[in-house]
């Protein structure tokens, strides 16, 4: 049985003329949050699969976070709401400032080990300065087994870093089609000798994509356990000053790479083993 906001005697799904005349003016956001939310939900459809003008303008009127909330409830689990923080100046600087390499050390048998925990603001920067003389060295272990994905943009550049430009390296796909994405040019590529990704079930988002580049195109040997599985992109926006809206959006396809359900590595850790 469809949800109680969806049994309605309309079949009209909540078109962009009718939903602005449902909502507008909204009571908590303005003018432009309300058309990106409505012309996100009529973008990702299967997130509100059954939701129909009428039923939401009789449960919701105009407020907009309750339109939002419905819309969490009638998807498929993947949409979902999100507090909007409100850091203090020095928040600001901690976040801005943070850095994206957990640690990085050299092991007894040569190998570089470096955990990649997120995708910050120089974070190309200081993957080149942590592989600094590395040139001709026995290899690199990146380990991304807590790393939960991040900025998409920033991930390809890191791609980059190992493969060089890659035209056609991954596929966004929508009800639109099927669009390619190049690894961009991030200057001459990293020589660290042979490359092992660390995952695990925590790897997700871009951390998953990255590894799947990796292996791809960079030739990297994957290790440890299957990935969370996360093969798609999130559309964010934003209900009011509190509140944003995270929307299914394109799925990810890398050639050769099966990302839904889980990355599956190509063998496990030693037993009792953290590191190859």
């Amino acid at each position: 049985m469809p949800p109680w906001w969806a049994q309605s005697g309309t079949a009209t799904r909540l078109s962009a003329a009718a939903a602005v005349a449902l909502v507008a003016p909204a009571a908590v956001a303005g003018e432009s949050a309300v058309a990106r939310l409505l012309e996100a939900v009529e973008a990702h459809g299967p997130a509100t699969e059954g939701m129909t003008a009428e039923a939401l303008g009789r449960a919701c009127g105009t407020d907009l976070l309750c339109a939002a909330r419905l819309i969490v409830a009638g998807g498929d689990g993947r949409t979902r709401l999100e507090r909007r923080a409100h850091p203090d100046t020095d928040t600001i600087r901690w976040v801005t400032t943070r850095a994206s390499l957990g640690s990085h050390a050299q092991a007894e048998d040569g190998q570089k080990l470096v955990v990649l925990e997120r995708f910050g603001r120089k974070v190309e920067w200081e993957l080149r300065a942590a592989l600094t003389g590395q040139e001709g060295g026995k290899g690199l272990v990146l380990d991304l087994r807590t790393n939960h994905g991040g900025d998409f943009g920033r991930m390809l550049r890191v791609a980059g870093l190992f493969t060089g430009t890659v035209p056609d390296a991954l596929y966004l796909i929508d009800g639109s089609g099927r669009r390619p994405v190049a690894i961009p040019n991030t200057g001459a590529p990293l020589a660290a000798g042979a490359l092992t990704v660390l995952v695990g079930s925590e790897t997700a988002s871009s951390g998953e994509i990255l590894a799947a580049l990796l292996r791809r195109y960079a030739g990297a040997e994957l290790a440890g356990q299957r990935t969370l599985g996360k093969d798609y992109l999130l559309r964010i926006v934003a209900i009011d000053q509190d509140w944003r809206l995270l929307l299914p959006a394109e799925r990810v396809e890398v050639p050769g790479e099966t990302l839904a359900g889980g990355l599956l590595p190509d063998r496990p850790l030693p037993a009792g083993g953290s590191t190859p």
